[in-house]
């Protein structure tokens, strides 16, 4: 059944007036329980003894009435309305290499009203349009085309579980895409996307990269860990008060309403040996080579690794590819704290 959209002046297809149209043969009551069950009436999903309740009866009664307008749905496949939800639920699932999150089919074919959404419910559960699972430890609930073979999705786990162990990092849908084609043959990109989608085990962040859903880079609990994913994915330091403001950009804390403090983020990074103060307020990961220390520690180590006297020159130009300071503040530890040898060399002092 269709009304007119008032925007277009075009049919919009409605699942409600359709499955209330089905509906008429039952007694009122009937109907009122199915509405209920699956959200149709205000949007909300009652269960079994909520409504058994209502209505005084037993929650095994509910299950039965609900049944039977299931039962009845399914007689009418030949109703043209009923045919039309097939093809759009065969098309939508086709386009997706044949599975897609229950959740997710619902919303594309039926918008946000939730009366819609509860209705198209009602024929994904009672018309063999397509096939439903309901969601374990491993996958989320999910429909999919009759023939889809869920032991190829638990084979293809186990296949990117192992690579992305072997990667021991978060990878793009393209890198890890690469490195499966290497190991399963015939199996597209998209295909494996639509796989990834529904699973539990591996997810994506808010950057686009694929990984196991405990690991860190995936979820960031702390503020630490969200520190860190935001450096890294910046793949250069950062003051922390443009970490702070990043963190909430990408919605790392999951709501919109939390707030990073920078005061906060400060005083988490100065704790944790990953992360180097590289200059006033700006952090660096030591991952990238750099080490925790004062202006005149990382002279220290520089004159050390040398071995022999080098230049003001020489020595800026190395401190400054790993700090960021103001020259006078390199040349102010040299005078104070290092020997000069000649009239522009320096070393380290002997120790007496």
């Amino acid at each position: 059944m269709a009304s007119k959209n008032a925007a277009t002046g075009k049919a919009a297809f409605s699942y409600k007036t359709t499955l209330e149209h089905l509906l008429e043969r039952l007694p009122l009551r009937s109907r009122e329980i199915v509405k209920l069950r699956f959200g149709v009436k205000d949007g909300k999903v009652r269960t079994l003894e909520e409504i058994g309740k209502q209505y005084g009866i037993t929650r095994e009664r509910v299950r039965q009435v609900v049944g039977s307008a299931l039962t009845l749905i399914a007689s009418h496949k030949e109703y043209p309305e009923v045919i039309e939800i097939t093809d759009r639920i065969h098309a939508t699932l086709e386009e997706k290499s044949g599975v897609m999150k229950a959740e997710q089919l619902i919303e594309k074919l039926a918008g946000k009203e939730k009366s819609e959404q509860g209705a198209l419910s009602v024929f994904l559960e009672s018309l063999p349009a397509c096939g439903t699972e309901k969601e374990d430890e491993s996958r989320e609930e999910v429909c999919f085309l009759n023939g889809f073979l869920f032991g190829e999705g638990k084979e293809n786990d186990d296949t990117v579980d192992a690579l992305l162990q072997d990667s021991e990092e978060a990878l793009s849908l393209e890198e890890l895409y690469g490195r499966f084609a290497k190991q399963v043959e015939g199996f597209s990109k998209d295909r494996l996307l639509h796989f990834l989608l529904i699973s539990k085990c591996i997810q994506q962040n808010v950057f686009g990269k694929w990984g196991l859903a405990e690991w860190s880079e995936i979820k960031p609990r702390g503020m630490r860990e969200k520190a860190h994913l935001v450096l890294k994915t910046s793949a250069r330091p950062l003051h922390f008060r443009d970490i702070a403001k990043l963190i909430d950009e990408y919605g790392l804390h999951g709501t919109k309403n939390k707030k990073s403090h920078p005061q906060t983020v400060h005083n988490e990074l100065i704790k944790d040996q990953r992360f180097v103060l590289v200059g006033r307020g700006i952090y660096a990961l030591s991952d990238w080579g750099y080490k925790r220390g004062t202006v005149k520690d990382v002279i220290a180590d520089i004159l050390r690794e040398a071995g022999v006297p080098l230049t003001r020159e020489e020595i800026l130009e190395r401190v400054l590819k790993i700090r960021q300071v103001k020259k006078s503040t390199i040349v102010i530890n040299l005078n104070t704290y290092f020997a000069r040898e000649g009239k522009n060399a320096y070393t380290l002092k002997d120790k007496k």
